[in-house]
């Protein structure tokens, strides 16, 4: 993402790089002319491999290459506008966020400052996950795979060039391009292998954005191309990259990014650099040339910008207003930071030593300053009251369910098992994510054999899988009816996120010949509702006793979280909250739980009942001090240990 500064550059770069950051901000401040647009950062990819093997290659055809010295430049570009960024938001921080976000602030700079918040975020869940207010560094995750891109490149082109001579270089360094196309296209190739949050995060799965920017410049003898020609290709590439976001967003490509897709927006911004035509008006203009000289501090700023106005409310409450500021401080901000903290002159005019020196210091300091905030959990001792931070820290940190026994790969293999060989029946506990937050309440208070089988994000309907994504769902939904109807369990749970996978949900598709198809494509909008009760009905004719946790209420805010913010910021102590689509979205599938309750095999837990009255729930548990949630929509395990006694009918219990 960041600049480089180069009189001899060529002045289309900077309208490149303005394209590709536009694209970005506008797609993180969700306007509809932006979508798909994050693709904006693999362009810059392109981009900065291009420059990267100038530098390198040319350096080393030249003997006057360093590699400390080229990491110390690259330092020296990247570094004062992160640490500036990074300052205001630990200093901004103590002033304003409540203990729970502090440390969480502080979590994200640490990885964030020593360049590993690429596979930090990899861990977490994904890019494209909604409803994450806190990651106030996540853009940084690029920043990491570029830095330890540019700590690996150059001993690739050392390779590389040591091959070259062995063969008996020429002047056209044929074994090298051919190296350098072999790494690319096992990059490429591993990207397209590994699942979609691996190959979004990693380093070795980006590489061949940037080493196809390097092959370009290896190419430059393409400068022959006649003015017509570099301007059909100049324009072609623009046209290539303008057109993918909107590609994306109507193929919905974004779950499945980058795999082979991202190899248009690629391929455009190659085409571009290659053709080394500098009068393209739609990027050799003044306003696209001072937007990518700016870009790098931009594309910093933009998105704590879009973090602070969504925890504050004021996306939700003014989106209009909140865009238009969003987008207008985020250039504002960009432009002060390339203006006054970019350039630190005295710092580039300083021999190595001390410049590195400099840097390390700063870098120590704001390490030290993130440490020690994360360490005192957000600076805790500022709280009035320190055990409401504590419960929602507490809520906001639970695990529902042991990640060793998710399935979040095609295998489906996984499940876990309490109390393996207690007599008496055995208990079969289905579903996604909505099935492994009940999981504590059967730790706690379960004597029989149970087997929880769990993938999250899965609709446990038969055919149907999450829009945009095949995640092996449907081959999940498949095992787990028949694990149900195999006779091996007297009982079975069922529990999922229903309003998500209503027929009004719009989240959900059904596999026709290889399509993905909404229900109404398929002929039958309630066929969600239809095949779940063919399911069912199969199990309740096998007297198989089915029990159905109802949907669980879903609100539009974190709920730990917003209980902190609001009590830090205005004393306020939130019990209760909206959950808008509870009740429409959740309509049919009330409807057919309704109709089952006839069949004296079939039960209805209903947790809902108790906290709801209407769209209104509480998300507070005044009794015992905690959050009854641990994000938008899954249960305090904490919380469900004490309240999910609705379960207790279906499963041996200690006698009390």
């Amino acid at each position: 993402m960041a600049n480089m500064s180069n009189s001899k550059l060529q002045t289309d770069i900077n309208g490149l790089r303005a394209i590709s950051v536009l694209m970005v901000v506008l797609y993180h401040f969700n306007l509809r002319i932006g979508s798909g647009g994050f693709i904006g950062v693999d362009v810059f990819f392109v981009i900065s491999g291009y420059l990267m093997t100038k530098i390198i290659f040319d350096g080393m055809l030249a003997r006057r290459f360093h590699y400390g010295q080229f990491l110390l430049k690259r330092a020296l570009r990247i570094f004062p506008a992160l640490f500036g960024v990074v300052l205001a938001l630990l200093l901004a921080g103590a002033m304003l966020l409540p203990p729970t976000d502090l440390a969480n602030l502080a979590a994200h700079c640490l990885r964030a400052l020593v360049f590993v918040s690429n596979t930090y975020y990899a861990g977490q869940q994904g890019y494209f996950s909604v409803g994450l207010d806190d990651r106030w560094l996540l853009h940084t995750w690029s920043l990491s795979v570029e830095w330890q891109f540019y700590m690996l490149y150059p001993l690739i082109i050392w390779v590389g060039l040591k091959l070259d001579a062995l063969a008996g270089a020429d002047a056209r360094h044929r074994v090298f391009k051919l190296f350098l196309v072999a790494i690319a296209a096992a990059s490429l190739a591993l990207c397209i292998a590994v699942d979609n949050q691996t190959a979004f995060f990693s380093v070795s799965t980006r590489s061949w954005q940037m080493i196809a920017g390097g092959l370009v410049y290896l190419a430059r003898d393409l400068s022959w191309l006649r003015p017509l020609r570099g301007r059909v290709l100049s324009y072609s590439g623009v046209a290539m990259i303008v057109a993918s976001p909107g590609i994306v967003h109507m193929l919905q490509l974004e779950q499945r990014w980058p795999s082979y897709y991202a190899i248009l927006p690629v391929a455009g911004a190659c085409l571009l650099l290659a053709a080394r035509y500098e009068n393209n008006v739609l990027l050799n203009n003044p306003v696209m040339n001072r937007l990518g000289a700016w870009s790098y501090s931009i594309y910093l700023w933009h998105w704590p910008i879009v973090i602070a106005f969504t925890i504050t409310g004021l996306i939700g409450t003014s989106p209009k207003i909140a865009k238009l500021a969003g987008i207008s401080l985020s250039i504002l901000l960009g432009y002060l930071s390339f203006r006054y903290v970019e350039p630190m002159r005295r710092l580039r005019a300083a021999r190595a030593v001390p410049a590195a020196a400099a840097l390390c210091a700063a870098g120590g300091v704001l390490l030290g300053v993130s440490a020690i905030y994360h360490a005192t959990n957000g600076l805790e001792q500022r709280a009035s009251d320190p055990a409401i931070f504590q419960a929602t820290t507490a809520a906001s940190r639970a695990t529902i369910y042991p990640t060793e026994c998710e399935n979040p790969t095609a295998d489906n293999s996984r499940l876990c098992r309490l109390n393996e060989g207690s007599p008496g029946d055995k208990v079969l506990v289905l579903g996604d994510s909505h099935a492994g937050h009940l999981y504590a309440w059967f730790v706690a208070h379960s004597k029989s054999d149970t087997t929880f089988y769990v993938k999250s994000g899965c609709p446990v309907i038969p055919g149907f899988e999450l829009k945009g994504l095949d995640r092996g769902c449907r081959a999940y939904t498949k095992a787990a009816f028949e694990m149900a109807a195999s006779g091996a369990y007297r009982t079975v749970i069922l529990s999922q996120n229903w309003t998500g996978f209503s027929p009004a949900s719009g989240a959900i598709c059904t596999v026709e010949n290889g399509r993905c198809v909404s229900p109404a494509q398929a002929g039958d909008t309630q066929l969600p509702v239809t095949r779940t009760r063919a399911a069912l009905q199969n199990l309740l004719a096998k007297q198989i006793k089915v029990v159905v946790a109802d949907a669980t209420p879903q609100f539009p805010f974190n709920v730990p979280k917003t209980i902190a913010r609001q009590y830090y910021w205005h004393g306020k102590l939130v019990t209760h909250g909206s959950s808008p689509e509870l009740l429409e979205k959740n309509k049919e599938f009330d409807r057919l739980f309704a109709q089952l309750e006839r069949d004296p095999n079939f039960a209805l837990v209903s947790l809902r009942r108790d906290l709801c009255q209407g769209v209104v729930c509480r998300v507070y548990d005044d009794r015992n001090r905690m959050p009854i949630f641990i994000d938008r929509d899954h249960f305090n395990p904490s919380w469900i240990v004490l309240h999910g006694n609705q379960f207790r009918p279906f499963v041996a219990t200690p006698l009390r």
